[in-house]
């Protein structure tokens, strides 16, 4: 395959400038070199100055940037996706920090009544449980004092959530307890805890996604970058090919104007081209640069540093572009819904907003707990007539009134879920747009690419003409310059299309969700 540098010098005149290489383009056999011609304007015109040979291409002095390191860079280094995976980071902590709720706890305290010179230790360890939002608990007590303590006796000192058998205190050696309680209505099928705890995982496996989907997203960015910057060095090369072709012709306009052949003006005339050539040179170069410093933020180092690429690490050569597909559009919209991860992340929030949904209609039930613990006193115990073991049973109702609360708590969670499915709805008409935009975009620019080609070659065949034409004292400079510049543009042109061409490839393969594929030149 031809390589760029070479085919910036396909003319078999000086005024032939260059095109890009496609499956389409001509063969590099047709195409000369544009210095090599340009020495025919000290020498008689003869047949076969349009059959010279191209030389060899200028080598490289580094390696080529590929775009595979671009994306590989992106993944490594780019400070968004660090970003993407500390939020993931963060989600996992708080998944942790949700299910802490089910780790044993240990409560301890104690009692004193100076007037009767009464003490009350109290310890147990608590155990919630998933099991239908079970509570385990086990525990000791012991009081000393001149009167005996027994159950309720400090009803108003500690926690009215403290089960009644966690307080017996009815024999000198203290009293082993254990029990249980279970919500029979609210919180029973679900509650705050085992909520969380689903949305955590959820949150967790949503930004998994967000992170993916961020990924495709700066893919596609940096490809349009890479493109763009492969561009913007070739459409500079173009140009600088515009101006030595002016530089070089200087001397030999010279020599023949002293010789009488050519008038004095041409070469005010070419004067004027190289200056306006220059000019076109410093505004490719500043593209150029401006191109090297967007890619920057997508090529990094190992330390997480932009590297702007310099021009020695341009391709050699494009990749060939082939005809797109008549693929099953509406096949490949269903599979890019069913791939695209910011659906799936979408999905996710629906789903989270359906566990709370669950929650807040649970909380709308009265509490009815179910409580039972067993009592063992330990040593003597305080009064003859108590037994050394009890069991007993509870049972506790609370019913919030008017229940405000998880009535405003349902209705918003239900707006929530409207607005997620208003929000899926459009994502799905949006994929589908891309997709279509993107056959839509990566056909057109192949076709522009193609007729690009075509005019890169009459634009040749125009320019190898009026130079003829020039050197047989038929034509002028101004028309020369003219052809220079429509085969230059033409070929900026055919640059710019074979561009777009892998542009839309990347944004088609974005839309897809199948990320973007590496192209090697």
């Amino acid at each position: 395959m031809p390589t760029f540098r070479s085919l910036f010098r396909l003319s078999a005149v000086a005024a032939t400038l260059l095109g890009v290489t496609q499956a389409h383009a001509a063969p590099l056999s047709t195409r000369l070199d544009v210095r090599a011609a340009t020495t025919s304007l000290t020498q008689p015109a003869r047949e076969g100055d349009d059959a010279r040979e191209e030389p060899a291409p200028k080598p490289r002095t580094g390696p080529v940037l590929a775009l595979a390191e671009v994306l590989d860079s992106l993944a490594r280094h780019d400070p968004r996706m660090r970003s993407a995976d500390e939020a993931i980071r963060g989600a996992k902590g708080q998944l942790k920090a949700n299910r802490g709720f089910y780790d044993p706890r240990l409560r301890a305290r104690g009692v004193w009544e100076p007037f009767f010179h009464n003490a009350i230790l109290d310890a147990r360890v608590e155990q919630p449980t998933t099991l239908w939002g079970m509570t385990a608990w086990a525990g000791w007590q012991v009081g000393v004092g001149r009167r005996p303590y027994y159950a309720n006796t400090f009803d108003s000192v500690l926690d009215v959530d403290d089960r009644v058998g966690s307080r017996d205190v009815r024999s000198t050696a203290g009293t082993l307890s254990a029990g249980v309680t279970l919500p029979l209505w609210r919180d029973g099928r679900i509650d705050r805890a085992r909520a969380d705890i689903r949305q955590s995982t959820m949150e967790r496996d949503r930004l998994q996604d967000a992170r993916d989907a961020r990924r495709l997203e700066l893919e596609a960015q940096a490809a349009t970058a890479y493109w763009s910057w492969v561009a913007a060095g070739l459409q500079l090369e173009i140009e600088k090919t515009l101006l030595d072709l002016a530089t070089e012709r200087d001397d030999a306009l010279k020599r023949r104007i002293e010789l009488g052949a050519l008038d004095s003006l041409a070469a005010v005339d070419n004067r004027r081209l190289i200056l306006d050539r220059e000019r076109r040179v410093v505004a490719a170069e500043r593209g150029f640069q401006a191109a090297g410093l967007a890619l920057s933020l997508y090529l990094r180092d190992n330390n997480g540093d932009p590297v702007v690429p310099t021009d020695a690490r341009l391709p050699g050569r494009l990749p060939s572009t082939t005809n797109p597909r008549n693929e099953d559009i509406e096949a490949e919209i269903a599979g890019a819904i069913e791939r695209r991860p910011d659906r799936r992340a979408t999905m996710t929030m629906r789903g989270q907003a359906d566990v709370e949904l669950r929650w807040a209609k649970n909380q709308r039930a009265p509490r009815v707990d179910l409580s039972g613990w067993v009592a063992q006193y330990l040593g003597r115990p305080l009064a003859p007539e108590l037994r050394r073991t009890s069991l007993v049973a509870a049972v506790s109702i609370e019913i919030p009134i008017p229940m405000r609360a998880a009535r405003g708590q349902v209705e918003a969670t239900q707006a929530a879920m409207s607005m997620i499915a208003a929000d899926l709805r459009l994502l799905d008409d949006r994929i589908a747009v891309q997709v279509r935009d993107g056959h839509s975009a990566l056909l057109a620019a192949y076709h522009r690419a193609r007729l690009a080609a075509q005019e890169v070659e009459l634009t040749r065949e125009l320019a190898r003409a009026e130079y003829r034409k020039f050197q047989l004292g038929a034509g002028d400079l101004m028309l020369v310059n003219l052809r220079e510049l429509a085969s230059a543009d033409a070929a900026t042109a055919e640059v710019q299309a074979v561009a777009d061409y892998f542009v839309a490839k990347a944004n088609l393969e974005v839309a897809l969700g199948t990320g973007v594929q590496p192209v090697i030149p």
